[in-house]
């Protein structure tokens, strides 16, 4: 077996999942395989005592540098104050609009009005 085999068991058997005794016994005669046993349990004890886990040589690379943490954090929230600003737009009221009244569905008074009469003020012709 390969410790791709055996790290795995070793996984199961330290998350508390069933395990095949015979791949257990064979993944801790494994000094890779014990290794990684030894990885998990600190692991473990770290999440139980709060604090981050020590990452094993294989893994520290997936763990971000403080200042790509900072500049996620930074974009972070930018993003929310944009979004609290477009929300706060749509909450305030828009001066272009005017607030429908009664009275703004009549027309307007007339100012003049105009009399016409047929044959003075316009000939109709055929």
């Amino acid at each position: 077996m390969t410790d791709n085999d055996l790290t795995p068991a070793i996984s199961a058997f330290v998350d508390g999942e069933p395990v095949d005794p015979d791949q257990l016994a064979a993944a801790l005669e494994d000094p890779v395989a014990r290794a990684a046993l030894v990885d998990f349990v600190r692991m473990r004890a770290a999440m139980r005592a709060g604090d981050d886990p020590p990452l094993p040589p294989s893994l520290s690379s997936l763990r971000l540098p403080p200042v790509a943490r900072v500049r996620f954090l930074q974009w972070a929230a930018v993003a929310a104050l944009l979004v609290l600003v477009f929300l706060a737009g749509l909450a305030l009221p828009r001066p272009w609009q005017v607030p429908p009244t009664p009275e703004s569905d009549a027309p307007p008074a007339p100012a003049r009005i105009e009399k016409f009469t047929p044959g003075i003020d316009w000939h109709q012709t055929n």
